[in-house]
């Protein structure tokens, strides 16, 4: 599942970051190999604002909060 086709619905990113995070909370974990380590500091900064369960928010927070393999 790619974030640019699924989760923009646009040819460029938006640049309301709350909007951003909403969508990528909502296809969480569906999106996770293609989130970028912007896009995970985006989800993590506005987490508390989304409406999403809290154990989703769990997971998130604990799996953007790792540091991504490079190798």
């Amino acid at each position: 599942m790619c974030p640019k086709s699924t989760l923009w619905d646009y040819p460029d990113h938006l640049k309301d970051e709350l909007w951003r995070a909403r969508r990528m909370a909502e296809f969480f974990p569906f999106v996770l190999k293609e989130l970028t380590e912007e896009d995970r500091k985006t989800l993590l900064s506005w987490l508390d604002e989304i409406n999403v369960p809290d154990e989703r928010k769990e997971f998130i927070r604990m799996v953007c909060s790792e540091k991504q393999d490079t190798d």
